[in-house]
Order: structure tokens, then C-alpha cells, then sequence
């Protein structure tokens, strides 16, 4: 076994004690023994459901058991793949981390720092939805990136675009995915990196909505500089948890979550739409976050002439500290590599 593979062993246990993944196969263990018992009890009850009315009722209990263990097995089984896969992909980046906005300026920084004796620094910036490999010229760009590092750049996917920077002798490469979009694709070859689009891109100086989203609890807000908030309010509902027991009474309870739902959205809108109309000045983005689903939604019927940035990060609402949101929305995602 080389070193390489090694590292890959030891990345996979650290990654498999501390990601949930053992815990949730031992649970998973744990439900096959439990219905072991429960398809026994079936058996049992079975044969003495024609002599008392009481073991069919505990027969027909069994069964329900049984499903739902079935259920929370076949669950459990897809979050582990699911795992499996995330950390198959993320394990083969040499580094990943969240940039957060007051170390963005050093970060770039430092990048610009660095200096070749002579053309060999890369510098690359892509939209989103644009493969690499469809940029202008890209092809006398591509050949002097390994081609390991050209698969793991085409995983990483985001809604924002991405800034390359590699030096061909594999000193400093790495990915910076921004808050706000990528507008225009280039590259070039230099003796220095070029962070001049990424400085601007995170130097936040404009109106920029936010939508929170999450059923029950949502946020709408303002930020001109990407700190803290100049205008916001959260929006409260009374949303029914998750039905799990199935039967009538789940799709019933289901539907009247939906209308809770349907109603907290409803709130949401209306106070968007005031915020947005009593704005000293126009919004040059509305970013969603939380659950995007829902957010869309919000915006079924809100005339707007911006551009909309979805986030896929959880957009949690700390009502002690409601700016702690912003740094959240506006940290950059490095991948190392």
C-alpha cells in the first residue's frame, strides 16, 4: 500500500467517525434485528388470530411496526450512500473551508502576493454553467492543468461562478467560489495572480435583499455593505411538525400543514414586496437562502427587475444575533487542490 493510499484509508475513518455515517449504519444494524423480532411476532400472531380477537389487534400493530422500521431502514440505507458519496468526492480536495468575510480581503491578498520568475500563474474566472473547457482558447489553458485537478474542478457546483488560481508548478492551486456572481469569463498566463474581479465581487457596496426561508420562521432584510442589516424583519407562523404514522389522518394532517405553509409564505410576500417598495434605493440582488424551494415560492407574484442569487447554505435566523446570517451568506468556499 503507497503513502497515497494510506492517507485515502486513514481520510475514510476519520471521515466515517466523525461525518455520522457509523452511527447511522449501527442504527441500521439495530432495525434489521428489530424486524427480525417483529416478523416473528407476525408468525406467532398469525396462528392465533382465529382464536382471539386480541392477537389480530397485535398482529395488525406488528405489521405497522414493521413498516415503519422498513421505512426508517430503507432512509437510514440511502443517507449512507449519500455520505459515501460526499465524502468519495470531497475527499480527494486536499483542502476545503468557508472564507469568511472580514479575512477575504488577507486571503486575497496574499494571493496577489505571490510571484513567478515568469509566466506560469493562471488566472481563470467562470460564470456558473460554464464548463471550463468552453471558454475562448481554452484548450492552451487546459494543457498545462493536470488532469485530476480539471475533474475535481468540474464537481464543484455552485450558483455563483468560481475563480481559479494555479500556478503550473503546483505551488498555490485553488478554487474561490464568491458570494455574488461571476459575470464574465477570461484567463490569462502572468507572473502574478489577477484578484482584481474577485476583490470587487466581495468588496460589498449596494443594495442586496435577503430571503431566509423556512417554514415557520423567515427572514427578509436589506444590507448595503454585506455586515449588517438596514432594514429586516422576521416573519413567525404556526406550521404543524411532520406527520410520521401515516393512514387518512396523515394526508389529512399533511394537507393542513401545507395550508400553514402556504399561509406563512403568503406573510412573507407581503412584507418582501413593502420592504422592496420602501427602499431608499433599488436592489441590485436578491440573494435566497434556507429552504430555496420555499423562497421561490415567496416570489411567485413579486414584480422584480434584479438579479436573484440562491444559496445553498442553511440561512439560520439567531434572533440575539441576526447579522451572524450575513457572515454566512457572504463568506467565499475555498477548495484546495
Amino acid at each position: 500500500m503507497n503513502s497515497r493510499d494510506k492517507i485515502y484509508n486513514n481520510l475514510n475513518d476519520l471521515f466515517d467517525r466523525y461525518s455520522g455515517k457509523e452511527k447511522l449504519e449501527e442504527e441500521i444494524d439495530r432495525l434489521h434485528s428489530h424486524i427480525v423480532e417483529l416478523e416473528i411476532d407476525i408468525k406467532r400472531f398469525t396462528k392465533n388470530e382465529e382464536t382471539t380477537r386480541h392477537a389480530l389487534a397485535a398482529k395488525q400493530k406488528a405489521e405497522e411496526k414493521l413498516n415503519v422500521a422498513n421505512v426508517r431502514m430503507e432512509n437510514l440505507e440511502h443517507e449512507v450512500d449519500r455520505l459515501k458519496e460526499e465524502s468519495a468526492e470531497d475527499i480527494s480536495f486536499r483542502y476545503i473551508e468557508n472564507i469568511p468575510p472580514q479575512m477575504i480581503r488577507s486571503y486575497l491578498s496574499q494571493i496577489a502576493s505571490f510571484r513567478a520568475d515568469h509566466d506560469s500563474l493562471i488566472t481563470t474566472y467562470i460564470p456558473a454553467e460554464q464548463p471550463i473547457n468552453e471558454m475562448k482558447d481554452s484548450d492552451q489553458m487546459l494543457e498545462y492543468i493536470d488532469t485530476a485537478d480539471q475533474n475535481l474542478i468540474k464537481r464543484i457546483g455552485n450558483d455563483t461562478g468560481y475563480a481559479l488560481f494555479y500556478d503550473t508548478a503546483r505551488m498555490i492551486c485553488e478554487v474561490v467560489t464568491p458570494p455574488l456572481p461571476i459575470t464574465r469569463s477570461n484567463w490569462e498566463f502572468n507572473d502574478r495572480f489577477d484578484v482584481s474581479d474577485m476583490q470587487k465581487i466581495t468588496e460589498i457596496d449596494m443594495n442586496i435583499g435577503i430571503v431566509a426561508a423556512h417554514a415557520g420562521q423567515s427572514l427578509v432584510g436589506i444590507t448595503n455593505n454585506g455586515h449588517e442589516f438596514i432594514d429586516h424583519q422576521i416573519i413567525q407562523s404556526s406550521v404543524k411538525a411532520k406527520h410520521t404514522k401515516g393512514g387518512f389522518s396523515q394526508r389529512r394532517f399533511e394537507r393542513l400543514r401545507d395550508e400553514d405553509i402556504a399561509h406563512h409564505v403568503d406573510k412573507v410576500r407581503k412584507i418582501l414586496t413593502s420592504m422592496l417598495f420602501n427602499a431608499d434605493e433599488s436592489i441590485d440582488y436578491l440573494i435566497l437562502c434556507g429552504d430555496v424551494m420555499l423562497a421561490r415560492h415567496v416570489l411567485d407574484t413579486v414584480q422584480l427587475d434584479t438579479v436573484i442569487v440562491e444559496r445553498n447554505i442553511e440561512g439560520r435566523i439567531e434572533k440575539h444575533n441576526i447579522d451572524s446570517l450575513l457572515k454566512s451568506i457572504f463568506s467565499c468556499r475555498r477548495y484546495k487542490l
